[in-house]
């Protein structure tokens, strides 16, 4: 007997749910801290013609901070920039399965990914 599931997913109409990842909005402050952060254990899940996916993924950012105290006339100023930003994927579940990853497959979801951080 096979127990075996075949999917048909149009991955060209990835529809983001949610996730558990570090968000552009919390960089700053860890760039300023120490240059950058990587953290492993993020995730996102996205739907695909009602069928479930996702994604863990390590999240890896490094920048560079701007910081100009000011004078009299000048009030302080602190910016920053991404040097880098990278995305791995570490593992894909379809429905619950786990799927086998290729380049194809990682490089899709990676952009896919950078999309919504």
């Amino acid at each position: 007997m096979n127990n075996s599931t075949q999917y048909s997913l149009n991955l060209n109409k990835l529809e983001f749910i949610h996730g558990d990842f570090t968000s552009i909005d919390y960089w700053f402050d860890m760039i300023c801290e120490s240059g950058g952060f990587s953290n492993e254990n993020q995730w996102m899940i996205f739907k695909s013609d009602g069928i479930e996916i996702v994604v863990d993924f390590e999240l890896t950012v490094s920048g560079k901070v701007t910081h100009d105290p000011g004078d009299y006339w000048t009030a302080p100023y602190t910016d920053y920039d991404y040097e880098d930003v990278s995305v791995s994927v570490t593992s894909l579940h379809i429905d619950d399965w786990s799927v086998e990853l290729n380049s194809e497959l990682k490089s899709l979801f990676e952009i896919e990914i950078k999309k919504h951080l």
